[in-house]
């Protein structure tokens, strides 16, 4: 019986029901801990973060207006793509073409396929046929510098669009004859990617980040990222992995199996852009990590919209710009540079998508109905067309 009661008052946190205080205290204790986790700073902080870039857009560009009305009808646009293949060059496409019809203009389009040679000759094509503008989409304009000053020499203003990073155009290729610059900031894209997975993910996560040293911006992308992940999650880990243009349908697959097979803790793989996506999710279900990869990307492309939709499937987040939008703005620099003016600094706003909210959006209407505001009418207004 002594032992028993020895046993019975002996201090402890587990163990028979005479032990219960200390247990009902450690439980307490333990309670207090997982609150404390929930209400980690950081974390909030981060869903902040990802509310307010989840809610519609609403405020208007703030640029001067470019009363040009019907005084371009008549003259050509020659839009040269990285490649057209991918759902985000057609809807920039989609909304250039939109915005020419406005103005009376036409526009010729050519598939450069990720080929600064080809590029350059569609520049000499552009320049011979006598276009009014060029559009670079998706084309580093440093690749294609010489080209470019030949269109100047020619009096014929270019415009990149998706391709630099995002503000004023950076003097030296300025002086070479590049005109404008329109595109959405890869710093936002950084930042808000970083912050859906710190507001989501284990504090000591392991992500992939695939960029593509094919997009000049991207550099920034993946400095943005990952500085962000530091400070909303200092104990998560990024594992930076380049994937040019080119190699996506190749040479990716390959590189994805081997970051899910060497890091059996990695539980996010971030592409740059979602057209990466094709090549990555295959990967990931290949090798049998399906269950444990979440994908979070950029573009807000439709298939992955509605991969989110469903709420099962591995991709949980993307942001994006209206790409229809995008290249509505594109056709307001080329309006200001042949009436005479300077670009305006066209950084596109940009909305992101999650299974949280992605309810709220109607994928059955057009990619440019997701974002809220009318870019439509305030364009028409501000060309007095």
């Amino acid at each position: 019986m002594g032992t028993h009661r020895t046993h019975i008052s002996e201090p402890g946190l587990f163990g028979s029901p005479g032990r219960m205080f200390t247990a009902a205290i450690a439980a307490l204790i333990l309670g207090t801990s997982v609150a404390a986790a929930q209400s980690d700073p950081l974390v909030e902080e981060a869903k902040k973060i990802v509310a307010e870039a989840s809610a519609p857009l609403a405020n208007a560009p703030d640029v001067p207006k470019v009363d040009v009305g019907q005084k371009l009808a008549g003259k050509s646009i020659f839009y040269i793509s990285a490649g057209l293949s991918f759902s985000f060059s057609q809807e920039v496409l989609s909304g250039v073409k939109g915005g020419a019809e406005v103005l009376g203009m036409s526009v010729t389009t050519a598939d450069a396929a990720g080929d600064s040679s080809k590029a350059s000759s569609y520049i000499d094509r552009a320049i011979g046929q006598g276009a009014a503008a060029i559009v670079l989409q998706g084309i580093d304009p440093y690749t294609v510098k010489a080209s470019i000053s030949d269109a100047k020499a020619a009096g014929i203003p270019v415009v990149s669009t998706a391709a630099l990073p995002a503000g004023p155009v950076p003097d030296d290729i300025a002086a070479a004859g590049l005109g404008g610059a329109v595109n959405f900031s890869v710093v936002e894209v950084g930042k808000k990617l970083a912050a859906f997975i710190a507001a989501n993910a284990e504090r000591d996560a392991h992500i992939g980040l695939i960029s593509s040293s094919t997009f000049r911006s991207d550099a920034l992308f993946v400095q943005e990222f990952t500085a962000e992940l530091a400070r909303l999650c200092p104990d998560c880990q990024v594992t930076p992995k380049d994937s040019p243009l080119m190699q996506w349908q190749t040479t990716l697959p390959a590189l994805v199996r081997t970051m899910v097979t060497v890091d059996p803790k990695l539980s996010y793989i971030v592409p740059s852009v979602d057209a990466m996506v094709p090549s990555v999710k295959p990967a990931v279900i290949a090798v049998g990590a399906g269950d444990r990869i979440k994908i979070v990307s950029n573009n807000a492309s439709l298939p992955d919209m509605q991969a989110i939709a469903t709420r099962t499937d591995q991709e949980v987040a993307n942001i994006g710009a209206s790409n229809e939008r995008m290249g509505w703005a594109t056709v307001d620099q080329i309006a200001r540079l042949l009436s005479g003016q300077q670009a305006a600094v066209a950084i596109q706003p940009m909305r992101l998508f999650t299974v949280d909210n992605i309810g709220d959006v109607d994928l059955t209407k057009p990619a440019s109905e997701w974002y809220g505001f009318d870019f439509r009418s305030f364009y028409r207004q501000l060309w007095g067309a």
